[in-house]
């Protein structure tokens, strides 16, 4: 059973306004326990609690539920204990009965939140949602510690630019407003980390590219992609740990990065990875352009533990968007597939399906390949503005024919290097990425079907799942086209023949009825001039040929 998106918004804004109120509300974590336990009854939860570590001992924060009557509000850990393997290793364990989550500030391992759970089989939605939420509640608990450690003195530095966060984001719980939580909490940490631009960017499925959804001040990068294959975004995919250059002009170890950097006038950066449930899904850029900026840690902490909240909104921003998208995919491609089956002329279904392809995916050049009857030669038809351009090439230099013959989708990141012709066609246009996939109708492959785009590696899986409904429309609509071709072929080819059987029964002599024949036969064909010529054995004497012309 799926967790409702709405629970994890009521329970993160609870969370925050709770905590960070001024001054804070009296009993909020328990209250907010409670509500936990009640809002997940229906996944298994029975109670929950929240401890604290000093040294070796456990101290009980909160609690809510039904929780076991043998636990102690403080105890001794031993070496074995779960709730020290759990702050020693930052990750989630279990116990017979319960189930035990990490709660962080940055890399900081602060607390646990113990769930006690029914004995069911699968619990790995709960898990995620609660993983989900643990991030949002260690600088929330920072607030209610009981005996300040060692390290909490560094750790509660945060809590006012936390604070400055809630006061942006806690008039937004949906997750349709998202992308306006981003915009405010970039403005929100340029005015409180006092750095020159903050940039935000989520991370595609394909994680090869990613795309700008939020930055402050305005630079026109919302919507920007950017590849991955970058210094920067190489070391977080590696090391999950912040990335920080103080002097981009002396950064000759990051390659040609840095000239990017400075040509956008750039002279110090921090990237910030964005991890949610343990995957890095984006990262928040502190740029600094009029300066050197010497990143101090506290700077980096607090970035950090203000991006872990933002992670969740902007893995929100990113799930919203794309379920959005495919909602508008799928009606684009019902609107495709009336539009293309409604007609048997195989100029409109091509002029249709680059239409309606171009409304769906973003593609520089699109493409059919179609099968000869003998399967030796593929003509492709190049859908261009006035009408489709054709080229043949041999079935079996193509680089298509790949893809006839394993019947699966491709997509290519590059094709400008390749010696195959009909790449090289594409390539004459400046295209680089291709995303193709297979016509077949009927069990049987009867060409390709392909988007192209000047960008490499501009297409990812999700563009070929699309792609691949398109062109099962597209082959059903010139599968169609053909048997409608066919049909009528044939029906014509029968009147046709009544025609001339009903012409012929109606002569009584050979010179009118080869006459009325050939005139039907030429109406039929329109042709302007038709002959019949008869040819008589020479062996019989004083007979000549004749011929007759209609």
């Amino acid at each position: 059973m799926n967790i409702p998106l709405d629970d994890l918004l009521a329970l993160s804004a609870q969370l925050n306004r709770q905590a960070f109120a001024q001054p804070p509300v009296e009993g909020w974590l328990n209250s907010f326990l409670a509500v936990l336990s009640e809002r997940f009854a229906q996944h298994g939860v029975l109670g929950a609690q929240i401890s604290q570590v000093i040294g070796n001992v456990a101290l009980r924060v909160a609690m809510a539920g039904r929780v076991p009557a043998e636990t102690s509000p403080q105890h001794r850990l031993d070496d074995d204990s779960p709730l020290l393997a759990v702050l020693r290793t930052r990750r989630m364990t279990t116990m017979p009965n319960a189930r035990l989550y990490p709660i962080l500030v940055g890399n900081e391992a602060i607390g646990g939140l113990i769930v006690y759970v029914e004995p069911r089989g699968d619990y790995t939605k709960l898990d995620q949602a609660l993983g989900v939420l643990t991030i949002q509640l260690g600088p929330a608990l920072l607030q209610h510690l009981k005996t300040p450690g060692p390290q909490t003195g560094r750790l509660m530095r945060q809590i006012d630019v936390m604070r400055s966060l809630y006061a942006v984001t806690r008039d937004f719980t949906s997750a349709t407003e998202s992308h306006e939580i981003l915009d405010r909490a970039a403005r929100s940490l340029v005015e409180t980390l006092r750095i020159d631009h903050i940039g935000i960017v989520v991370f595609n499925a394909d994680d090869k590219s990613g795309t700008v959804i939020a930055e402050f001040p305005d630079n026109g990068m919302v919507g920007m992609r950017i590849p991955l294959n970058n210094p920067f975004e190489e070391r977080l995919f590696t090391t999950r740990a912040p990335v920080v250059v103080n002097n981009v002009d002396a950064a000759h170890e990051i390659g040609p990065l840095r000239e990017t950097l400075q040509q956008l006038g750039i002279k110090s950066i921090a990237v910030i990875p964005m991890i949610v449930q343990d995957k890095l899904i984006g990262s928040l850029g502190m740029d600094s352009f009029y300066e050197y900026h010497e990143f101090t840690a506290d700077e980096i902490e607090a970035a950090t533990a203000i991006t872990a909240q933002l992670a969740i909104t902007a893995h929100n921003a990113q799930l919203y968007e794309e379920i959005k998208r495919r909602a508008g995919q799928l009606e684009l491609i019902a609107e495709l597939s009336q539009r293309v089956t409604s007609t048997f002329d195989q100029t409109q279904i091509f002029q249709i399906a680059r239409e309606e392809t171009r409304r769906i995916i973003n593609a520089d050049m699109i493409a059919v390949a179609l099968l000869n009857e003998t399967a030796t030669t593929f003509t492709v038809h190049l859908l261009v503005e006035g009408g489709p351009v054709m080229t043949s090439f041999a079935a079996d230099r193509a680089a298509l024919r790949f893809v006839l013959a394993s019947g699966e989708p491709l997509i290519v990141d590059d094709i400008s290097g390749s010696d195959d012709p009909d790449y090289r066609l594409f390539a004459s246009s400046r295209m680089r990425a291709a995303a193709i996939v297979p016509l077949s109708a009927g069990g049987k492959s009867i060409g390709a079907y392909a988007v192209l785009h000047r960008e490499p590696g501009y297409y990812s899986g999700i563009d070929l799942a699309v792609l691949e409904q398109v062109g099962h429309q597209l082959a059903i609509a010139l599968e169609n086209a053909r048997l409608y071709m066919q049909t009528s072929q044939r029906a014509e080819t029968e009147r046709l023949m009544n025609r001339l059987s009903g012409a012929i029964q109606g002569q009584s002599d050979l010179q009118t009825m080869l006459l009325s024949t050939l005139q039907e036969m030429a109406e039929a064909l329109s042709a302007r001039r038709a002959r019949v010529r008869l040819e008589l054995p020479n062996k019989l004497p004083g007979v000549a040929n004749k011929g007759i012309e209609g």
